[in-house]
């Protein structure tokens, strides 16, 4: 199963997302739900890196079984940028819950926290 976090900043904004596993609903390469998942979750670090710095505005790790994404500073962004940033992060948690809801509980669990 993959296991999904989405943490909230004081503002409840989404600030990070970590997702660790594999659906295991078929053979690595093959499998629909991992697919998915993976291709909203690095449609969103794509995007972020042509709109904000990779590094100084955000950090990701793309590794086998691990996906993470956080926002470094809302704060520290321009207006646009940091507008940009909340709606991208918004549309991973959004598209992943849309996973989860049509037959996917099976192979994904979201979890959605506050941490400050």
């Amino acid at each position: 199963m993959i296991q999904a976090k989405f943490v909230l900043d004081q503002e409840k904004r989404i600030e990070s997302f970590y997702l660790t596993g594999h659906a295991e609903y078929a053979e690595s390469g093959k499998d629909i739900y991992c697919s998915a998942v993976s291709a909203i979750t690095q449609t969103v670090i794509g995007t972020l890196t042509e709109i904000i710095e990779a590094g100084r505005d955000f950090v990701y790790l793309n590794q086998t079984g691990v996906i993470e994404c956080r926002i470094l500073n809302y704060n520290n962004l321009s207006q646009d940028k940091k507008i940009a940033a909340q709606s991208l992060m918004l549309s991973a948690y959004i598209g992943l819950k849309q996973i989860e809801m049509i037959d996917g509980q099976e192979y994904l669990s979201i979890e959605k926290v506050e941490e400050y």
